[in-house]
């Protein structure tokens, strides 16, 4: 079955063939709003799992959202965008980010930072592309209302970079019930 000939159905994981409870991890409002603030993206922008619309709602036009629980497939998306900033389903990464780098300049993903460097597939794929431009460390996911304690971040592709790779530490403390992140 191809990726657009789901009809709103949720993907399903890559091997397993099922879905897992993390590609429904919501990303809290404070949070969307630190990554965007930190990378301040121009132009247009997409927001292929929407979710909530923690991300979509912060951008500024041209912006556009894709949610498959709607309806509407990111594999099925062929418009190219200056960024994607999002918070990604895990279970299907390699296949999302892939999609990705054929569509996007700049893409912001909030993933467990281990993603960054899961397999030698990622690294060919990523290096094809361009580069890591920034690892953007943030603590762990149950600093950010996630079920999960794996540290998390922000990762950072840019189209034709050859560049370093930042490593940025970030680490959202709790304090009156909100997220506050400093630097270490």
């Amino acid at each position: 079955m191809s990726f657009c000939a789901r009809k709103g159905k949720p993907t399903k994981a890559n091997k397993s063939g099922v879905a897992t409870a993390a590609d429904s991890v919501m990303t809290r409002k404070e949070t969307a709003k630190f990554i965007y603030d930190w990378y301040k993206p121009e132009g247009s922008i997409l927001e292929p799992a929407a979710g909530s619309n923690v991300f979509y709602d912060l951008f500024c036009q041209p912006k556009y959202r894709c949610e498959i629980t709607e309806g509407t497939d990111f594999f099925c998306w062929d418009k190219k965008v200056d960024w994607i900033i999002t918070n990604p389903p895990y279970s299907i990464y390699d296949k999302f980010l892939e999609h990705c780098f054929g569509i996007a300049d700049n893409i912001v993903l909030f993933v467990p930072v281990a993603k960054a460097l899961k397999s030698n597939k990622i690294m060919k794929m990523v290096e094809k592309y361009g580069g890591l431009k920034e690892i953007l460390y943030m603590g762990s996911g149950q600093q950010h209302g996630f079920a999960f304690g794996f540290p998390v971040g922000c990762l950072y592709y840019k189209r034709n970079y050859n560049g370093k790779t930042l490593i940025t530490l970030r680490v959202a403390q709790k304090q009156n019930n909100e997220s506050k992140f400093y630097s270490t």
